[in-house]
């Protein structure tokens, strides 16, 4: 009696591109640091694409401390980041670009930094949890702290 063994096929996610819309040169400080942040957390935690995939929208970051705005756009299975505001954002973070880093790293807690008005969360009203999917894509993991 033969047996023959049926392979599952696997399903996998495809990988998330994380693409900057200018050329390295053209792109500003804050979108170049965004694009390793997030090349740094897929590499490490590869389960964050699962994620990123299921958000469509953009965010609007806003670095005050140095100047520099960029638009994060999630789409089709990739982030496109973009110097600058885009019109028509679902949400945006402003603040210096030292705690928007300490945020993303766990080190600094964005509730408290908003009460004291160091942080400032914009919303879209029809789309109010859009701020806090991506800010869940953008967290660096615990197991990476």
């Amino acid at each position: 009696m033969s047996q023959t063994m049926t392979a599952r096929p696997q399903t996998r996610t495809p990988a998330l591109q994380i693409i900057l819309a200018e050329t390295e040169e053209d792109a500003n400080v804050f979108a170049k640091l965004l694009k390793q942040h997030l090349d740094g957390i897929l590499e490490g935690d590869p389960s964050k694409a699962d994620v990123a995939a299921k958000i469509r929208g953009k965010l609007g970051l806003h670095s005050t401390e140095p100047e520099a705005s960029v638009t994060l756009v999630f789409d089709d299975g990739r982030v496109t980041i973009r110097n600058g505001f885009d019109p028509g954002l679902d949400g945006t973070i402003t603040g210096p670009l030292k705690l928007q880093t300490e945020t993303l790293i766990g080190v600094a807690n964005p509730y408290r930094a908003w009460l004291r008005g160091r942080l400032k969360i914009g919303i879209k009203w029809s789309r109010p949890l859009f701020t806090s999917q991506t800010y869940a894509f953008l967290k660096v993991p615990e197991s990476m702290r």
